[in-house]
Order: structure tokens, then C-alpha cells, then sequence
């Protein structure tokens, strides 16, 4: 938001009705404006109990968890319908090796178009409206996705329901900065981040055994419609407000009797993203990085791979082990159960690594450098973590070794993965502070359209290269991405410094 000082004098004879100061609506410039008055207003007391930093641990965790469950089920439903694509193939006569992974793709497409809105628009009309009028949006779009007649309509209602679904992924890490201090907020954002990267391991095993039992793709959807309807209806009466520029706004606005134009804030908001992405160092690297390295992309990229390994027949020539009866979706365990261990990591020593190396710059400089870069120790061991997973899962499925091989392989890159997904989305919080809505909203627009082409096109990659060589692409790309971790702890500071962007973040 452009700080530029807008000086506007009115005397309180102009308003004598009310007795204060009045902005005139006339102002040519009410972004300025506003963050003038967003310079100038605090709260009363720094341990003012509105002040979601303040709130009581409960109330924290709670929001946490209705935010988390939100990013669940939009990640669950991005991947469940996938166990019911034999099914659509044949009723909707699908003759294309691509058509039937549409709705999985063009979902997730919808995951990356809708922070473009949703991330500043909570920035403008706060956190919780965004949360709740998103997800009953997306509760509505899954009952006509339910009911679609053919793979056009069907399609077209995944990429809307996947924008308004996204407002959990994208919001949830920036809710998260609003009310926990820095130094506290590494334990919960690897909590919040279980929802979004263990539902789409979660959704096809939960959508085999749907389909097993059902025979049918819809049951997978109004299992949606259940699931996002009882959340809905817990959020709009638990979920509260955490974003302190609009909890201050509106008290300030209501005092000073200021007017601000809503299409110009909103319009300014929505480039924010797209200024952050191209023109901001720091938001640029960290998202081309997780669109490079695609952390999610390996996560969709191995849900296709599964059936393939997994199914109960062998697909395009390649080797399966025949799970049959329901199975298959136990294979999805592997990289489930390394997403938990990965959670239980961050949430154990995210915080106190930071703390260690704020600690050790200080004995060295002997002054205190709490500097976000401080994330990135953890973030190269994720990634380090990351090749070697898939390497295991590459050669022992491509040697049809033991089911339990590949696995294991999968388990140890999603361990990689989510510590790398967790330190990338505190980091961007650290920095951007109060437009971390639009950092991660562009954050997640790159690694979702990654994603995207990653769930279309992963069959053709698999069957053109088999398991070995197909897996080992992706490792390639990973472990030429290893050093940038490193070269952003060392040069992070100086692009910030650069950039007016990035709040003031070292103390």
C-alpha cells in the first residue's frame, strides 16, 4: 500500500454536528488516506484483549482449527474425485488418456486463480467474511458438480469450486501470523499445515473405498457437500475476526467520519499479488522456487502415479501390484504417514531452530537479529530431504521391488515436503506481516498451476519413461534447486532492505 502522506486539515467547525474531524470525501487518493490512518491508530494497550495477539490460547487454537479444516477439505476434495475417474470415463464415454484427470486439474487451476482475489480481499473486508461466503460458495459448487450431466459441466463447476476453496490454503497461514508472535508461530503453522498437504493424500484413499462401496463418482462429492456444510455452519459461529488492520479500521474510520472509496481499494488490493510476484525479490524467488521444485506438484504428481503402481490392473504397459477390492488407497499411506512426521517435526523444532540461530547471531554480533532468514536452516534440510525420497520410490517401483519400497520412498519425500511447504509459508508471513494474504496468494497461484500441469499430464510422463526414469526427472529438478535456500539466508536481508515492499522486519 503506498504510504505517501496525504495532509487534510478540517477544522471540527466544520463538522459541529459530531464534533471531530472529518477526511473530506473529495480526497483523490483513499488508499493513502487510509494507511495514514492505519499509520496513526493503535491499540490502547499492548495487551488489549481485542488484539488477537492477546487472545487467550483456546480461542487462538480454535480458530486455527476451523481454518485448518476449511484447508482440509478443499485439499481433499481436490484429489478425491480421482478414485471415481474409471467411473466418469465410462459414463460420460471418455476416450482421451487426459479428459478423465480434468476435474482433478482443472481444480486445482481453480486453487491458483482464486488467492488472486481472495488473499487482498481480506485485506480489505477482513479474514473471517472472506472464510465463511468462500466455503458456502463452495459447498453450493460441489452439489451442482454432484449433478453435472457431462465432463464439460462438470469440469467448468471443479475450476469454480477450486477458486472458492482456496480461501483456507491461502488465508490460513496469514491468519496465523495475525495471532501468533513470530518466535510462536513455527508450531502452528506446521498444524495448519497438515490440512493442506494431508488431504490430497487423505482424499483418494477415503474416495477408493467410497467408490468400492458406492459404485458410483457422485457419492464422492455429496460426501463433500456433508463435510463443507457442517464447517460452514461452525465457522460462522466460532470463527472470529484475526486481521488488526481491519479490526482498527473500522473503529478509526467510524471515529475520523473518513470515507473510502471501495473500488479503489479493492482495484489497488487485487494488483497487490501480481506486484508482490514480479516486482518484489524476496515473494518472487520463494514462489518460483515452489513452483520449480513443485513441493505440491510431487504430492499430485504421486497420486497419479499410485493407481498406475497400485491399481488393480496393470495400465499403458507398466508394472502394478494388482491392489484389488478397495486397496489401492491404503498405498496413499506412505506419503501420509511422512506428512505426519513431518508435522511433528516442524511443530517440535521449527520454533526452537529459529530461536538457535537468532540466539547464536546474537553471541556472535551482539545485538539481536531475529531476521526471518533464520527460517531457511530448516527449509535446506527439508529440501535435501526431498531428492532422496524420490529416488527410493523412483528405482524400487521401476525394479518391482517389494510393495513396501516405493512406500517408504514416498513417505521420506513427503517428510521433505512438508517441512519445505512449512518454512516457505512462515518465511512469507515474516516478511510481508500485514499483506502476507497477498504474498502466499501469490505464492500459491504459482505452485498450484505446477500442480495443475502436473495432475494433467503425469500418465503421459510415466508412460513415456516408466517409474524410474519418469520419477527421476522430478529429482533432477529438486536437487538443482538445493543451494537457493542458502543463497536467500545470505542475500535475503540485502533484498529486503531494498525493497519498501517488505515491512521492517529485523529487531
Amino acid at each position: 500500500m503506498d504510504s505517501r502522506v496525504v495532509s487534510s486539515h478540517v477544522s471540527k467547525e466544520s463538522n459541529p454536528e459530531i464534533g471531530r474531524p472529518q477526511i473530506s470525501p473529495s480526497s483523490d487518493d483513499s488508499m493513502n488516506v487510509l494507511s495514514e490512518i492505519l499509520k496513526k491508530e493503535q491499540w490502547e494497550s499492548p495487551n488489549n484483549l481485542r488484539n488477537p495477539l492477546n487472545w487467550p490460547s483456546s480461542r487462538k487454537w480454535l480458530n486455527v482449527t476451523l481454518v485448518s479444516a476449511q484447508a482440509m477439505l478443499s485439499a481433499i476434495c481436490s484429489t478425491i474425485i480421482a478414485a471415481g475417474s474409471e467411473h466418469i470415463t465410462r459414463q460420460f464415454h471418455l476416450t482421451s488418456t487426459y479428459t478423465p484427470n480434468l476435474p482433478v486439474g482443472m481444480y486445482v487451476l481453480g486453487l491458483a486463480i482464486g488467492p488472486l482475489c481472495l488473499g487482498p480481499l481480506s485485506e480489505i473486508v477482513g479474514r473471517r467474511n472472506v472464510y465463511l461466503i468462500s466455503f458456502l460458495l463452495f459447498t453450493a459448487l460441489n452439489v451442482g458438480c454432484a449433478v453435472s450431466p457431462n465432463i464439460t459441466a462438470l469440469s467448468i463447476l471443479r475450476l469454480a469450486s477450486g477458486a472458492c476453496g482456496s480461501a483456507g490454503p491461502t488465508l490460513g497461514g496469514a491468519s496465523i501470523g495475525d495471532m501468533f508472535r513470530r518466535e510462536e508461530r513455527g508450531r502452528a503453522q506446521a498444524l495448519y499445515a497438515l490440512g493442506p498437504t494431508f488431504g490430497p493424500v487423505i482424499g483418494p484413499l477415503i474416495g477408493a473405498f467410497v467408490v468400492d462401496r458406492t459404485h458410483s463418482w457422485k457419492w464422492l462429492l455429496w460426501i463433500m457437500v456433508i463435510a463443507s456444510g457442517i464447517v460452514t455452519a461452525c465457522s460462522s459461529w466460532m470463527l472470529k475476526e484475526t486481521y488488526t488492520p481491519f479490526l482498527l479500521r473500522n473503529q478509526k474510520l467510524k471515529n475520523v467520519g473518513a470515507k473510502v472509496n471501495a473500488t479503489e481499494l479493492f482495484t489497488k488490493s487485487a494488483v497487490r499479488p501480481f506486484q508482490l510476484l514480479f516486482l518484489s525479490p524476496i515473494c518472487t524467488i520463494m514462489s518460483l522456487y515452489m513452483a520449480l521444485i513443485s513441493v505440491f506438484g510431487v504430492i499430485y504428481l504421486h497420486l497419479i502415479t499410485v493407481p498406475l503402481l497400485y491399481g488393480p490392473e496393470p495400465f499403458y504397459g507398466l508394472f502394478s501390484y494388482e491392489w484389488k477390492h478397495g486397496l489401492t488407497g491404503l498405498a496413499y499411506l506412505g506419503a501420509g504417514l511422512g506428512i505426519l512426521i513431518g508435522t511433528f517435526i516442524c511443530a517440535k523444532y521449527l520454533n526452537r531452530s529459529y530461536t538457535w540461530i537468532a540466539e547464536r547471531q546474537f553471541r556472535k554480533n551482539r545485538h539481536q537479529n531475529n531476521k526471518p532468514e533464520s527460517r531457511m536452516l530448516f527449509l535446506q534440510i527439508g529440501m535435501l530431504i526431498v531428492p532422496c525420497g524420490l529416488v527410493i520410490f523412483a528405482w524400487t517401483a521401476e525394479k518391482h521391488k517389494h510393495w513396501v519400497l516405493p512406500l517408504l520412498g514416498a513417505m521420506v519425500f513427503a517428510v521433505g515436503m512438508l517441512m519445505a511447504f512449512v518454512c516457505v509459508q512462515t518465511y512469507l508471513v515474516d516478511v510481508y506481516g500485514e499483506y502476507s494474504a497477498s504474498a502466499l496468494a501469490a505464492m500459491i497461484t504459482t505452485r498450484s498451476i505446477g500442480s495443475c500441469i502436473f495432475s494433467i499430464v503425469g500418465f503421459q510422463l510415466y508412460v513415456s519413461l516408466g517409474y524410474g526414469w519418469g520419477t527421476m526427472v522430478v529429482a533432477f529438478v529438486c536437487l538443482g534447486a538445493i543451494p537457493v535456500p542458502l543463497l536467500v539466508y545470505k542475500f535475503g536481508p540485502k533484498l529486503r532492505s531494498k525493497d519498501p515492499r517488505c515491512r521492517e522486519v529485523d529487531r
